[in-house]
């Protein structure tokens, strides 16, 4: 009984690591975050294997971070063994079915991704799976060439909330890889002013400023993006973002 106060007490701490981490990503404080999500990984997996596995949605937000680290077939596993947990509620079960799906997704397997989103969206849409499941629908569009069923989910993402950074960022990557890039700008900078340090936001500004030969605006918008906040959960990688600040230099002479 001691023994599971303990480590209980250990995966709390992790959690609480984890929330200030996320609070701190919002403010911009990169590093600090990661400092924190450092300290929270390395709590959870104390208690984790110590054999804690009571408190699900500790376990789930540690499932999360495992993502967050690029971890997800070891995130995949800890998701289905909460799923085996006695006495989950309805609200659990669907948060647990959008993580799996995110973690999926993460791992080459986007129709599976796809399907779970759909059957945790069947049971009422949040703003995260507008904007997960409206991802996956570009990323499927992208793979096919039809884009018909994103423009219908995200169109329906946007009456649900048409103030949301990551909708808003949806749209405007929607637009852009169906070759619309003025309009895809306009959504990209509503979601630059609804939430400034999206990483897939920043990065596209920069990359149409670069095409529109605004090169200053370009550099500015690819520096912040470089040196914002990145993990295996984002939609642009690190490499990606440094690339593109590479070619701007180089077109700037």
């Amino acid at each position: 009984m001691f023994d599971n106060l303990k480590w209980r007490l250990v995966a709390r701490k992790g959690y609480s690591c984890h929330v200030q981490g996320n609070q701190m990503i919002d403010k911009g404080d990169v590093a600090g975050a990661k400092e924190k999500h450092d300290e929270a990984l390395k709590l959870y997996t104390q208690a984790y294997e110590a054999g804690y596995r009571s408190d699900v949605q500790v376990m789930l937000a540690y499932a999360v971070l495992l993502m967050r680290y690029g971890r997800c077939q070891e995130a995949k596993d800890l998701l289905l063994m909460c799923e085996k947990q006695p006495g989950l509620d309805n609200k659990t079960r669907k948060q647990l079915r959008v993580n799996y799906a995110v973690c999926q997704w993460k791992l080459g397997e986007l129709d599976k991704a796809i399907e779970n989103m759909e059957i945790a969206a069947s049971n009422g849409a949040t703003s995260m799976i507008y904007t997960s499941l409206g991802y996956f629908y570009i990323e499927k569009g992208r793979e096919t060439g039809d884009f018909s069923k994103a423009v219908e989910y995200n169109n329906e993402a946007m009456e649900y909330d048409d103030e949301d950074a990551g909708i808003l960022d949806n749209m405007g990557q929607l637009n852009y890889f169906m070759g619309d890039h003025d309009k895809a700008y306009e959504y990209f900078a509503k979601a630059y002013n609804a939430k400034s340090n999206q990483a897939a936001t920043l990065y596209y500004i920069a990359a149409i400023n670069l095409e529109r030969g605004n090169l200053e605006k370009a550099q500015a918008f690819a520096e912040r993006c470089v040196e914002g906040n990145f993990s295996a959960l984002a939609t642009i990688t690190k490499p990606q973002a440094e690339a593109l600040l590479e070619e701007i230099r180089k077109a700037k002479g």
